[in-house]
C-alpha cells in the first residue's frame, strides 16, 4: 500500500508541474519544466551468492518499495517572439537574462528573460511589474559606452535637452577624408565643366553654380549660407597653373578652375566685411584635371598655397570660412555679451568634381545643429539605447546588460518572472549583448512561453494515467486484507 501511496506523491506532483507549465502558456518569457523520477529503494529478498564448483550463482532478489521525484528541470529553449511595436520591450534572441535591481542598485540583483519595460517618471528603464529598474551601462558625453565596468540603473529622460553645437565648434563631428577629418562643411557632386569653356571662350557668359545650406552658429541659431561656384579661366582670372599637388602630395596638370564665393541674408560678416550678394567673400578656388577630377584648393588663382592632408583648413589654402561676425543674434539671458561667438569653418572640397554635362554639385554635410529635445529611443541588437532628438541628431545613451550562468538549471525561481542566482548556477557572468555566448536584443518584441501544449496535454493523460494506476495498486491491497480478514474470520 505504501509503494502505491509513493506513487500518488510522485504523479501528483507532476500533474502539479504540469498543471503550472498550462497556466503560464500565455506568460512572456516563462520557461517549462520537466520532473523526472527515480525508484525509492529496495528491500532484499536473498542475497547474491558467486558459482561454486556445484552452483552457478544465485543473483540478488531486490524488491522495490516506491519511487521519488529525482529532479524538477527547466527547459531553457528558445521561445517565440511576438511583436508589439513598443520600442521597451525587448526580447533575447539566445542565451542570457536580463538584469534588474533596485533603483540605487544596493539590492540583490534578479534575472529575467520577460522584457516588457517601461520608462517611469523619473526617466528610468524598469519592469512595472516589480518596479525594478533594468540595469546597464550609460554612456560618456562623448556617446561612448564601457561595457567592461558595473552594471548600473538605466535612465533615458524624455525631454532631455540637448545642447546646440555651432558648425565649426569645439564639439562638432569633425568631416572629411578618413585620413583628413578637418572640416565642417562637406561638397559633392560634379560642376559643369562646359561653363568653364563658354566662359573661356566668351567672358561673362559662363554660369555660375549657385548652393545653399544651414550653418549654425554658437547659439544653435541658423543662417542661410549661400556658396557660388564662379568658372575662372584665364581669361578672367589670370594664368591656370600648370601642374598642383593634390593633399597627399601627388602632383596633377590642371584642366579648369573655379572661383568659390559665399554670402548671408542676415549681415553676417566674413573674413571683417558683411558677406552680402552683392558683394560676396571670396573663399577660394577649387581645381580639377582633364578627367574632372579634382585636385586641390588655394586662396588665390594663381594656387601659390594648397591644402596638405592631416593640416588645418586655412585662408592660404582656401578653404576657410572665417565668420567674423554672425547677425547679431543674442545670448540667453545673463550671458557676459550679446552676439554669437565668431567661428571658422572648414570647407571640404575634395568630394567635387567638373565633368561635362548637368550640374549635380551639392553640399553632402555640416557638423552644426540646433538645440533639441529627447523625444524617442530605439534600442540595437547589441543593446545599445540611442536617443532621437527633436532636431535631427542621434545619440547613443545606454547599453543594456545581459548576464549568463554555467548552470541555468542551477537558479532559483522567484515568482514574477525572476530567477535569482545560487551556488549550484555559479555567478552571474555578465556583459553587452551579441558578446561570447551572449544572444541579441530584438527590440519592439517580447519572447512568448516557451510551454507545447499539445506536449503537456499528452504528459497529464500518461501521469493521469499512473496516479490512476497507482490507486488501483492501493485498492488492490486492500482487498487482499478484506480477504485475509474474512478468511480469519472464517476459521472460527
Amino acid at each position: 500500500m505504501f509503494t502505491g501511496v509513493s506513487g500518488l506523491d510522485a504523479y501528483q506532483s507532476q500533474i502539479d508541474l504540469i498543471s503550472n507549465n498550462i497556466a503560464n502558456v500565455g506568460t512572456y518569457g516563462f520557461k517549462g519544466q520537466r520532473m523526472t523520477f527515480a525508484d525509492l529503494f529496495y528491500q532484499s529478498q536473498g542475497f547474491a551468492s558467486g558459482p561454486t564448483q556445484t552452483s552457478g550463482g544465485i543473483n540478488p532478489q531486490d524488491l522495490g518499495l516506491g519511487v521519488k521525484t529525482n529532479s524538477v528541470d527547466t527547459n531553457f529553449a528558445q521561445g517565440g517572439l511576438e511583436t508589439t511595436g513598443i520600442n521597451t520591450d525587448m526580447a533575447i534572441n539566445g542565451d542570457g537574462f536580463f538584469i534588474l535591481n533596485n533603483l540605487n542598485g544596493t539590492g540583490s540583483p534578479v534575472y529575467t528573460r520577460d522584457g516588457a519595460f517601461s520608462i517611469n517618471a523619473n526617466g528610468v528603464l524598469y519592469d512595472p511589474g516589480s518596479g525594478l529598474a533594468v540595469q546597464g551601462y550609460i554612456a560618456g558625453a562623448n556617446g561612448t559606452v564601457n561595457s567592461s565596468g558595473t552594471p548600473t540603473t538605466i535612465t533615458i529622460p524624455i525631454g532631455l535637452a540637448d545642447q546646440a553645437t555651432a558648425t565649426g565648434g569645439s564639439n562638432a563631428v569633425k568631416l572629411g577624408p578618413p585620413n583628413d577629418k578637418q572640416f565642417d562643411i562637406s561638397f559633392g557632386g560634379s560642376l559643369d565643366s562646359t561653363q568653364y569653356t563658354q566662359q573661356q571662350n566668351a567672358p561673362g557668359t559662363g554660369l555660375n553654380k549657385v548652393l545653399t545650406t544651414t550653418i549654425y552658429d554658437s547659439l544653435g541659431n541658423p543662417h542661410q549660407a549661400t556658396f557660388v561656384y564662379v568658372p575662372a579661366p584665364p581669361a578672367t582670372d589670370g594664368p591656370l597653373p600648370a601642374t598642383m599637388n593634390d593633399a597627399a602630395g601627388n602632383s596633377h596638370t590642371l584642366a579648369t578652375r573655379y572661383k568659390v564665393e559665399v554670402y548671408f541674408s542676415d549681415g553676417t560678416q566674413v573674413n571683417g566685411a558683411p558677406a552680402t550678394q552683392a558683394a560676396p567673400a571670396t573663399v577660394g578656388y577649387s581645381f580639377f584635371d582633364a578627367n574632372g577630377q579634382f585636385v586641390n584648393t588655394s586662396g588665390t588663382a594663381a594656387g601659390t598655397t594648397v591644402h596638405a592632408q592631416g593640416t588645418p583648413p586655412s585662408a592660404a589654402a582656401g578653404n576657410l570660412l572665417d565668420v567674423t561676425s554672425w547677425n547679431g543674434a543674442a545670448l540667453p539671458p545673463g550671458s557676459s555679451n550679446n552676439a554669437a561667438v565668431p567661428d571658422n569653418i572648414g570647407l571640404d572640397l575634395s568630394n567635387m568634381s567638373a565633368l561635362s554635362g548637368t550640374s549635380t554639385a551639392n553640399v553632402l554635410a555640416q557638423d552644426g545643429y540646433a538645440a533639441g529635445i529627447l523625444s524617442n529611443v530605439s534600442i540595437g541588437q547589441d543593446g545599445t539605447v540611442t536617443g532621437a532628438f527633436t532636431n535631427g541628431q542621434q545619440k547613443t545613451l545606454a547599453q543594456i546588460a545581459l548576464a549568463t550562468f554555467q548552470n541555468e538549471d542551477g537558479l532559483h525561481r522567484l515568482g514574477g518572472n525572476t530567477f535569482s542566482q545560487t551556488v549550484s548556477s555559479g555567478e552571474a557572468q555578465v556583459g553587452a549583448p551579441t558578446t561570447g555566448r551572449l544572444g541579441a536584443i530584438i527590440s519592439g518584441s517580447l519572447e512568448q512561453s516557451n510551454v507545447s501544449l499539445a506536449t503537456e496535454f499528452t504528459k497529464m493523460i500518461v501521469a493521469q494515467r499512473a496516479f490512476e494506476a497507482n490507486s488501483r495498486g492501493i485498492s488492490t491491497a486492500d482487498q487482499n486484507l478484506i480477504d485475509l480478514i474474512n478468511l480469519r474470520a472464517s476459521e472460527n
